[in-house]
């Protein structure tokens, strides 16, 4: 019966998994997706877009504004004043005029130069902004892979106790038919055997969700996508120099990179206000032609009734200088809000080095001991593997109960479990270290 029930168990776990197709990933190949697929990341790249078509010289204010304009007069009168040579006239007048303007700031204290760096300094922010974005989707890619890299572990090891409390039924059943072995017997293998299933349904769940998690991570919208894992679990991690890393945290962190800017753009500030100290030169030119029509209607009979006109044309070059001799103290007022500005600015810069410094020591610290314990689960493990395997030989040999061997196999299974723990424990907080000091992505 119990080749049955486990037939069916096995038929209903997995008939979701062979009615689709399932894609295999690697890290590599499921970071690479993510990042493909992020919607976040598009929107950090269009910033980008806006940032860099913003990024020239006229929206600096470096190149001349030339305008075109079209302006038509109309009008009317009629005249009732005796002493108007026109008296009794109705006059009808057009006038219609096509120009081109241009004015052009020649000087401005410097203004244009000091707009291009600030220019500069914020698509550069909004660069730093999607690295700060490619490096959180690459962490939560990371981490739900190697939960899902745990998980198919624990499931092949849930799989592999159910194997052998299978075999230990057939087992009792051969003993049974010579004597060796009683009811009772039977029924604390069956009882073992069927926790075992319990346990590896609540695990292939487990797993399932770990999967699940980890298609949301790489973007997937398909709720029915099927993932596999394709990257072996392997319990090695590398070693970690704490002065190295606060040297790579000092210069690749791109939080405190992102406060730098936020520095240069206060500097950028105070050299603008600054620069209303100057005067301001501009140069303005433009052509014209107006062309004018007119007609009178008279009760004189010289005044003919007909439209007649003429043109004009006009032509400029004009050059202004303005310079600002009191605005109430707004010019130092303003300059010393924007200094102000930045030196909080480097505050917070100095306070975030200071956090993540010493954060870091912190969790260099963590991962060391995450490394021991990693190093002590593996030695256990490895004890009860083999001790397991005496066990089994102990057990086959009749000089084990059922009893002490169920003891072993528990033993061995939570010894494999806890090394999964550690050395996810540990992966996690390097993923931590790497992220802190901006080597996540390189």
């Amino acid at each position: 019966m119990h080749r049955y029930f486990l037939l069916l168990l096995f038929t209903g776990c997995a008939l979701p998994l062979f009615a689709q197709d399932t894609l295999s990933l690697s890290l590599n190949e499921a970071i690479e997706l993510a990042l493909k697929q992020s919607l976040t990341l598009q929107i950090s790249q269009k910033n980008i877009s806006i940032a860099e078509t913003n990024n020239t010289l006229g929206e600096a204010g470096g190149l001349p504004q030339v305008s075109a304009n079209l302006s038509v007069n109309n009008g009317y009168s009629s005249i009732d004043n005796p002493t108007s040579f026109l008296n009794g006239a109705q006059l009808s007048n057009n006038a219609t005029t096509p120009s081109i303007d241009a004015t052009w700031v020649l000087f401005d204290g410097f203004k244009v130069r000091i707009n291009r760096q600030r220019l500069d300094y914020l698509e550069a922010q909004q660069r730093g902004n999607l690295r700060q974005a490619v490096e959180q989707q690459v962490q939560q890619v990371m981490r739900a892979y190697f939960a899902a890299q745990v998980q198919e572990r624990r499931l092949q090891l849930n799989a592999q106790l159910l194997r052998l409390s299978r075999d230990k039924i057939a087992y009792i059943e051969a003993r049974r038919e010579y004597g060796a072995a009683l009811e009772f017997d039977k029924l604390q293998v069956m009882d073992a055997y069927l926790n075992d299933s319990i346990q590896w349904v609540l695990q292939k769940n487990a797993h399932e969700i770990a999967l699940q998690n980890l298609a949301i991570s790489v973007g997937s919208t398909d709720l029915q996508a099927r993932i596999s894992i394709k990257d072996t679990l392997a319990y090695t991690l590398p070693d970690y120099n704490l002065e190295e890393l606060r040297a790579q945290l000092l210069s690749g962190n791109q939080s405190l990179q992102n406060l730098k800017i936020a520095e240069s753009l206060s500097q950028t500030q105070i050299k603008l206000q600054e620069s209303n100290k100057y005067p301001r030169i501009s140069a303005a030119a433009g052509i014209s032609e107006q062309l004018t029509l007119a007609r009178i209607d008279g009760r004189q009979p010289a005044i003919p009734n007909t439209w007649r006109g003429g043109t004009t044309f006009n032509a400029y070059l004009n050059f202004s200088l303005s310079y600002n001799l009191y605005a109430g103290g707004r010019v130092r007022r303003s300059i010393e809000v924007a200094k102000l500005q930045l030196e909080i600015n480097q505050l917070q810069r100095q306070e975030q080095e200071r956090a993540l410094s010493q954060s870091l020591a912190l969790s260099l610290h963590r991962y060391n001991n995450q490394r021991a314990v990693l190093a002590l689960t593996q030695q256990l493990a490895q004890n009860a593997e083999r001790n397991l395997q005496l066990a089994e030989e102990k057990f086959k040999a009749g000089t084990l109960n059922y009893f002490d061997l169920r003891t072993i196999q528990i033993n061995y299974i939570r010894s494999i479990n806890a090394l999964q723990d550690a050395y996810l424990n540990a992966k996690n907080s390097e993923i931590e270290l790497l992220l802190s000091v901006g080597a996540l992505v390189r």
